[in-house]
């Protein structure tokens, strides 16, 4: 209705709300605030893409964050380490960020993949062990200890459902720092 009124009547709509689809659904642009004040704005998708920091991150509610060391910086190659429990994971440049920063790691758990462990793990992949999986209406959500959480196709969960220890393989291109 919301969108049908503003497309009759071309008016502004101005809608408050903590769903993120009717977001993107409805907006052309999103403000996100807190405490009353504006801490981002920008079209829907730049802003779910790039939370501005931390804050915006966990009221948007859509990311894993979590914490890292970055452990080494290449400029002329455009890559990252970090450390993440007791594994390096390669990412992206992270500009504004020395060796030795202590960050949030942020990305989504659709952006993640899961599979049972069989072995050492791989890289840009780290140990899991799973505490509980959320049905959801296409996808399972996994999670796992220290606040990770891995969206997973219902197949590929149904077929590994029985394994506790997992890797999750994190997508170097997918990883911001906050």
């Amino acid at each position: 209705l919301l969108r049908q009124v503003r497309e009759e009547f071309r008016t502004p709509v101005l809608l408050a709300t903590h769903d993120i689809a009717a977001c993107f659904e409805l907006g052309e642009d999103m403000l996100v605030l807190r405490e009353g004040r504006v801490v981002q704005s920008g079209p829907p998708r730049e802003v779910a893409d790039a939370p501005a920091n931390v804050s915006v991150a966990r009221l948007l509610g859509i990311y894993n964050l979590l914490p890292v060391e970055i452990r080494a910086l290449d400029p002329a190659k455009k890559s990252s380490r970090v450390r993440y429990g007791g594994v390096e994971i390669a990412g992206p440049y992270f500009p504004g960020h020395f060796i030795g920063d202590r960050v949030q790691l942020c990305v989504r758990p659709e952006q993640l993949r899961a599979l049972p462990r069989d072995g050492r793990p791989g890289p840009n992949q780290a140990p899991a062990r799973l505490l509980r999986a959320v049905e959801k209406p296409s996808s399972v959500r996994l999670e796992f200890e220290d606040g990770l959480a891995v969206e997973a196709p219902r197949e590929e969960y149904e077929r590994h459902r029985h394994a506790r220890e997992w890797v999750v393989e994190f997508p170097a291109g997918a990883l911001r720092a906050l």
